[in-house]
């Protein structure tokens, strides 16, 4: 795992993104296993995905976002709610290997927003340590 982050890293420093994001990704399915049927909850990695590949059963959030009074609430009325669609997945890869520290930077500097950046220490999807690393490097 090592060898395959440093090429990771190595790749995103010489902004070759698409394929780092192979490699880094290539990297994770080797602890992971199967994206639709991974080996353990990568949302908390104490539990096992009893409901995959999301591992938690979001039939009653779903249920409710079809919902016409809650659509028209939202303004969204008409459209059809997906827990993770993988049109807007796509569409944001090319954000992966942005760094918007600075952009948060300028709105917490503004002053008028409060920010709240939260990341689950026993969350494996999302990297808590570099959410850390960078909330403490931040010109807040």
């Amino acid at each position: 795992m090592k060898i395959a982050f440093a090429e990771c890293d190595k790749l995103i420093l010489n902004g070759t993104f698409v394929t780092a994001m192979d490699v880094c990704n290539g990297a994770m399915d080797t602890i992971v296993g199967n994206p639709r049927n991974p080996n353990f909850n990568v949302y908390d990695i104490r539990e096992k995905c009893n409901t995959p590949p999301l591992c938690y059963d979001f039939s009653m959030i779903d249920n409710m976002m079809m919902n016409a009074t809650i659509q028209q609430v939202l303004g969204v009325t008409g459209r059809k709610w997906e827990e993770c669609a993988n049109d807007v997945h796509l569409a944001m890869l090319g954000d992966w290997m942005t760094n918007l520290g600075p952009k948060v930077s300028d709105i917490a500097n503004k002053g008028d927003v409060d920010i709240l950046v939260y990341s689950g220490d026993k969350d494996f999807i999302c990297n808590w340590r570099g959410g850390e690393a960078w909330t403490l490097n931040m010109d807040w």
